[in-house]
């Protein structure tokens, strides 16, 4: 007998008899549509045909191998940090915001986004213990483009936070027609986002 797995870096999404995926090994989104869409539902429901998992191979979506438990998924967001009044920043923790997102945006150009979500082993933090530096963050948009920077921001928000010892969820969220989103929640609430951002984007992937 044969086991099959789903690669450890695609991430789906279905949308009826859609599915939006991403390959985490090259950082690529892709739609799965009628027959690969279903193939895939069926194969993740235990259900899959000889012929799905055919397919599934052929589309490199699958390998040989036993199922790994599928990776937490965040709290779903019930508000955020940004809707209400932010503390002050200081100075040199808004110097590492900016600092941390440059540093990202030149690390994505030379790495996976496999390779930069690595699991933190982190606990889940308090979102008090956020404030400050999602605070920071929040500032450092006065001062640097924040269009279509949503995973820089992320990305450096989790790091500089994961340094304080502080674990939170980077989640990334699709919608369609196709658009992608990524933000950074606290238990049920958001850091990096107002709610109204996020609120109508669908998990796809979960990073703690």
């Amino acid at each position: 007998m044969h086991f099959y797995r789903l690669r450890a870096d695609v991430q789906h999404c279905q949308f009826g008899a859609q599915t939006v995926c991403l390959d985490l090994s090259t950082s690529r989104y892709f739609l799965l549509e009628g027959a690969a869409s279903d193939h895939l539902a069926r194969f993740v429901s235990g259900t899959a045909t000889d012929e799905a998992i055919g397919s599934l191979l052929d589309l490199g979506l699958i390998e040989p191998g036993t199922r790994v438990c599928a990776r937490p998924r965040a709290f779903t967001p019930t508000k955020s940090f940004l809707d209400h009044r932010q503390p002050k920043t200081s100075p040199w923790l808004l110097y590492r915001a900016i600092r941390e997102q440059r540093r990202t945006q030149s690390a994505l150009l030379r790495m996976s986004l496999g390779a930069l979500l690595e699991p933190t082993g982190l606990p889940r933090a308090d979102p008090e213990s956020c404030h400050a530096v999602a605070a920071a963050f929040a500032r450092a948009s006065r001062y640097r483009d924040a269009t279509d920077q949503c995973l820089v921001r992320g990305l450096a928000m989790r790091a500089i936070l994961a340094r304080s010892g502080l674990g939170v969820d980077l989640v990334i969220g699709v919608t369609l027609p196709f658009a992608a989103h990524c933000w950074i929640q606290a238990g049920p609430v958001v850091l990096s986002d107002p709610f109204d951002r996020v609120r109508n984007f669908r998990p796809l992937l979960t990073a703690q």
